[in-house]
């Protein structure tokens, strides 16, 4: 199985007061992680200029603001107890099997975000070992299966996406704070073609072009920083869901595409997906 989604699950020992936006302390002590499992792992991981084979999500949990967590100034009071949660996806084989058998078996202890100490409880690989809302985001299959379930069957002319976490896109030097059809499923196209042995022709985004269109949505934006982008540091993003139609029913294409949305849940969309951005899942 290369395809890996799982709950890190966390509980405060007293109160804390998390940031809204923790991405960029979780992705660092995700690549600890590697790196003491596998040096070798962490430094290609780091290599400039190629996909990121992995998400990490910011702290999830219940009581958590709806809106504005990602603007820098939100802040999020967690009780002794209250747990929490942060997710980890991989899909490349090789670090799907260094997460299962090097770094999830071992993973207890403290960690140290935003001035807050948080314990470790347990992983979570399994949707039924948390609540049902949460337990959506967990998951686990192959390439090769995932194309083979959707592939062959018959799919409605239709997909929703969920984009939980602020989504973000660069498109020809400008934000795009909307999930437009190319968008959305180029980014999951690319990320696809880079690690699975079974590829999808690049037909597909014409097919998108031609016959996919937004049929309902319910959208807000959602304003990102992470200090070093656009204005002030900050990205336009958006958050909530969005139906897809496909108007030309091709057995074969809206079969790509559902399998395509299916691959959301581990590969994410759009930018920054390794720190918390783009979390994704097919309704």
């Amino acid at each position: 199985m290369s395809l890996l989604s799982v709950l890190v699950m966390l509980e405060p020992e007293e109160e804390v007061v998390l940031p809204g936006n923790l991405g960029r302390a979780t992705h660092a002590w995700f690549l600890r992680l590697v790196q003491q499992a596998d040096p070798g792992m962490a430094e290609w991981l780091h290599e400039p200029s190629q996909e990121r084979p992995f998400t990490v999500s910011n702290v999830w949990g219940p009581g958590m603001p709806a809106t504005g967590m990602w603007d820098g100034e939100t802040r999020w009071h967690v009780a002794p107890g209250q747990r929490v949660y942060v997710r980890l996806t991989s899909y490349s084989p090789r670090l799907t099997a260094l997460l299962k058998e090097r770094v999830l078996p071992d993973m207890t202890g403290e960690v140290m975000w935003g001035g807050a100490r948080l314990t470790i409880k347990g992983v979570a690989m399994h949707p039924q070992e948390v609540e049902e809302n949460i337990g959506v985001w967990v998951g686990e299959t192959s390439f090769e299966a995932l194309l083979g379930e959707h592939l062959h069957g018959h799919h409605a002319p239709r997909v929703t996406l969920r984009f939980a976490s602020p989504t973000v896109f660069k498109s020809q030097g400008h934000f795009m704070p909307l999930p437009l059809p190319r968008l959305v499923f180029e980014s999951l196209l690319r990320r696809w073609n880079a690690f699975s042995p079974v590829r999808i022709h690049e037909d597909a985004i014409r097919y998108v072009n031609e016959a996919v269109a937004i049929t309902y949505h319910r959208l807000h934006t959602e304003r990102v920083r992470f200090g070093e982008d656009g204005e002030r540091g900050a990205m336009p993003g958006f958050v909530g869901r969005c139906t897809y139609v496909m108007r030309i029913r091709d057995r074969y294409w809206m079969g790509v595409i559902h399998t395509l949305a299916r691959f959301a849940l581990y590969a994410g969309v759009g930018k920054r997906t390794s720190m918390g951005l783009g979390q994704t899942r097919a309704v």
